[in-house]
């Protein structure tokens, strides 16, 4: 009777699992169901009989990423599929990890840092492939802004170890083995601190003495990536179309002006004609332009490769150019130069601005400056400007990083996203104009006043530091772990 118990248990906490996860991170997120499926998951694991409980988990978790992220890759399914079961396999690991290692370690605190350090350590090393860190677990608190302030601090990854050392702690509870309580209260303990970090942090923080007008730029001329509608348009309407939108954007009072990502899709011996009409406009209109633009290759400079570029165009004439470091995998490695990783800043009299391009936002680092070619000014930057273009099954969450970006690196941020969603938020995350061109339409101007205000926070300063504090925890523990195992054999 108390095995049937046992399996029934086991089954409802595989279920829930499955349900929340579902409802994590993906197209649909509450932040409240990324702290119930670690933990619904870690307890089937720990009580996994056999292999083919974990290969049922394995099943468990690739079925919930295709239905969270159903054409996550606008690719078509066979190669969704494949992406789905590869990357799911790196989200089994941490189990498994937990079922072969935790019990090597006496007393319940150092036990319960298996999982959580290796789940830990598994984000930062995806951060470093083609899929960066989109879909880290901190992602999903985004309406939990008061602990989300500890990011400024410990970083995204260190508020995914916060997630997973609670589902660690949970399943430690339900075990009652030695030492639990003490473990019960030292993690109750740190969490109270975080919350109340975060609560002083909002209630104290000072109201920046400027903001600045910004307005986000969304055209009608392209299909969404599901559709893969476009529509071609010589150089003379992208120009006329150009300057009728930044007409709007000036009647608005818009003192800086940002399109989203390949706004305009040119021919490269057309570019110079661009940014002059972009000089003039900036100069006519008093008004900084952050332009989203993409050139076709007519003489194979770049071997028949398109260049995805946003460029900074100050009244006084002055154009800074950035080309698109980290490009999606699949849908535009193959088609697109990877740029060199510079990120342009560039001191105004509206504030310190720096540009990069949509999908470089998922690497936390990157954004930092670590591994990007940047000036002295790059860590005083007030608004980081983001064009991005997204599709349905992403927009979500990656428009729910963005405030993550923000308050790491103590910065106003404006992501202006076609066929998805367009945020600005300020240094603590906190949105202040959210729109989705679904609901707006693809010919749309939005203005936002955003603070100008640069926070040097502890992550900005000392990030990588910080990162690879977390992922050492997870290689010593693994390693302190398999010593364990090997030790404790060999005097069998």
């Amino acid at each position: 009777m108390d095995s049937y118990r046992s399996d029934k248990i086991n089954w409802i906490m595989l279920l829930v699992g499955a349900a929340a996860f579902v409802f994590s991170g993906g197209r649909w997120n509450f932040f409240v169901t990324a702290w119930i499926w670690p933990f619904a998951f870690l307890y089937f694991s720990r009580q996994a009989k056999s292999k083919d409980n974990f290969l049922l988990l394995l099943g468990v978790i690739v079925l919930g990423q295709l239905i969270k992220w159903f054409n996550v890759l606008a690719t078509g399914s066979i190669i969704d599929f494949l992406f789905v079961l590869v990357w799911s396999i790196s989200w089994l690991l941490p189990f498994v990890a937990d079922k072969l290692l935790a019990e090597k370690f006496k007393g319940s605190f150092i036990k319960s840092l298996v999982f959580p350090a290796v789940f830990t350590a598994i984000e930062i090393v995806r951060s470093f492939t083609p899929t960066g860190a989109f879909a880290a677990m901190a992602y999903s608190q985004g309406a939990f802004r008061i602990l989300t302030q500890i990011v400024s601090v410990i970083g995204s990854y260190g508020l995914s170890f916060l997630i997973f050392w609670f589902a660690s702690v949970v399943v430690g509870i339900t075990e009652k083995r030695g030492g639990w309580i003490v473990l019960t209260g030292a993690y109750a303990v740190i969490m109270a601190g975080v919350l109340c970090f975060g609560g002083v942090r909002l209630s104290s923080a000072v109201k920046a003495d400027k903001t600045v007008k910004v307005a986000s730029i969304i055209n009608q001329f392209h299909g969404s990536l599901d559709t893969r509608g476009y529509t071609d348009l010589t150089y003379e309407e992208t120009e006329g179309y150009f300057i009728s939108e930044a007409k709007r954007a000036a009647e608005g009072g818009a003192e800086i002006a940002c399109w989203s990502e390949e706004a305009w899709d040119i021919k490269d011996v057309d570019e110079p004609r661009l940014l002059e009409a972009a000089k003039r406009l900036a100069s006519e209109n008093n008004m900084i332009l952050v332009i989203g633009y993409e050139t076709a290759d007519t003489d194979d400079s770049e071997k028949g490769l398109s260049v995805d570029k946003s460029a900074i165009v100050l009244p006084d004439g002055t154009v800074t150019e950035y080309i698109k470091t980290h490009l999606v995998p699949i849908v535009e490695t193959s088609e697109y130069v990877t740029g060199s990783g510079v990120i342009p800043t560039v001191v105004t009299d509206k504030g310190t601005i720096s540009t990069i391009i949509c999908f470089d936002d998922c690497y936390p680092g990157f954004v930092r400056g670590a591994g990007a070619i940047t000036s002295r000014q790059f860590k005083d930057t007030e608004i980081l400007l983001i064009p991005s273009w997204d599709w349905s099954a992403v927009k979500s969450a990656h428009s729910d990083l963005t405030g993550f970006r923000a308050i790491e690196n103590g910065e106003s941020v404006v992501k202006v996203t076609y066929d998805g969603i367009s945020t600005a938020t300020d240094h603590l995350g906190r949105v202040i104009k959210r729109f989705d061109s679904k609901d707006t339409g693809f010919d749309t101007v939005q203005f936002a006043d955003v603070p100008v205000k640069c926070v040097h926070t502890v992550y900005s300063q000392y990030g990588t530091f910080i990162d690879a504090f977390w992922f050492l925890l997870g290689v010593v523990t693994v390693i302190e772990g398999i010593f364990k195992a090997t030790y404790s054999r060999s005097y069998r």
